[in-house]
């Protein structure tokens, strides 16, 4: 491993009209969207992998076996959503991510995904290797415990 880890990750996006009902709030199958957004720039900017290489030269993916989210007030079209990523588990082949997304400080969601490592030649689970297992290992011990602020209803 040689390029720093940085932890916790965060990516910011602008709720858009694409993200939205006609209410203007965001719907809820785009936050999962995000999260895959998230994952996608944690692997590039907190551990210093590209996804689209991990990808496409290396022929590895990361679907999402399990996943929960706690709704806990809704995301109004053009506020921006920081999404912060911290790593609970490292398995074999798994890792189990928590995705807390705020607004200007203030909990809206919180989301726990649990990713694995595929071959996408034949779709099955590949053993994390040593370089991987070394980042996301660094990426947790920097990481500290996810920040939970209080939740608070969007104003409308």
């Amino acid at each position: 491993m040689n390029q720093p880890v940085h932890s916790p990750f965060t990516l910011r996006t602008v709720v858009r009209f694409t993200h939205t009902d006609p209410a203007g709030y965001v719907f809820f199958p785009r936050y999962f969207e995000m999260i895959q957004a998230v994952i996608e720039e944690w692997f590039t900017n907190a551990l210093g992998i590209r996804y689209a290489e991990f990808v496409l030269s290396r022929r590895l993916g990361t679907p999402t076996a399990q996943t929960q989210c706690t709704f806990v007030a809704p995301c109004l079209l053009g506020e921006q959503l920081a999404l912060t990523a911290y790593v609970e588990q490292l398995g074999t082949s798994s890792i189990r991510l928590r995705f807390v997304g705020t607004v200007e400080g203030e909990r809206r969601l919180e989301a726990v995904s649990t990713i694995v490592v595929v071959g996408l030649d034949d779709g099955r689970p590949r053993r994390i290797d040593d370089d991987l297992r070394a980042r996301i290992a660094a990426y947790q011990a920097a990481q500290g415990e996810p920040a939970l602020p209080p939740p608070v209803r969007a104003k409308r």
